[in-house]
């Protein structure tokens, strides 16, 4: 009986103590505090095939083709993924567009901002404020981490040719592919 007694001791002290160590969710901003660090880096080495790719115009006498074959995407790159509130996101747009029309000043970037966020279907008062942006990024790296540039993507197609004679027009090549500086910015509506 004492030992029945003890084991139901042990049981209900056991599982009071797994109760503890319960898990929960942590939002991003606990966890930048955890790790020191907000967000996700991905260094990806790519090796992607494609076998062909064919675009078929059905509306031509006989259906005409033609096929990009033996289609390949390799290289590395480095990516950020990070959650932005609306302060960031606008502040980051702002300063994109600046650099991209230059002579754009402040305002007129803000409301070109602002359009772009309203056409595209992400609510935003005057202000800009709105609901967070996921932010993918392909972040201009310096130093010893540039090496990565020189193994920057290319994509190759081995040939092209037609359906109905099956004559190759050549071959394609895209080298040094870069995407250093890029982002894009992801949003529920």
């Amino acid at each position: 009986m004492k030992l029945i007694k003890k084991s139901a001791i042990a049981l209900a002290l056991s599982a009071v103590s797994f109760g503890a160590f319960a898990m929960t969710s942590i939002d991003d901003a606990a966890l930048s505090q955890v790790s020191g660090q907000d967000g996700v880096s991905i260094a990806a080495d790519l090796n992607i095939n494609i076998g062909s790719f064919t675009y078929t115009d059905k509306s031509a006498a006989g259906n005409g083709s033609v096929s990009f074959n033996n289609i390949g995407i390799r290289g590395a790159f480095i990516m950020t993924i990070d959650v932005l509130n609306a302060a960031q996101f606008n502040a980051g747009v702002v300063g994109a567009l600046q650099d991209t029309y230059y002579g754009l000043d402040q305002a007129g970037a803000t409301n070109l901002a602002l359009a772009t966020s309203a056409a595209l279907g992400r609510p935003v008062d005057a202000q800009g404020n709105g609901g967070d942006v996921v932010q993918f990024a392909f972040p201009k790296v310096t130093g010893q981490e540039a090496q990565a540039r020189a193994a920057s993507m290319s994509i190759t197609v081995d040939s092209i040719t037609t359906g109905n004679g099956g004559a190759s027009f050549g071959s394609v090549a895209i080298k040094n592919f870069d995407l250093q500086g890029t982002k894009v910015w992801m949003f529920g509506h």
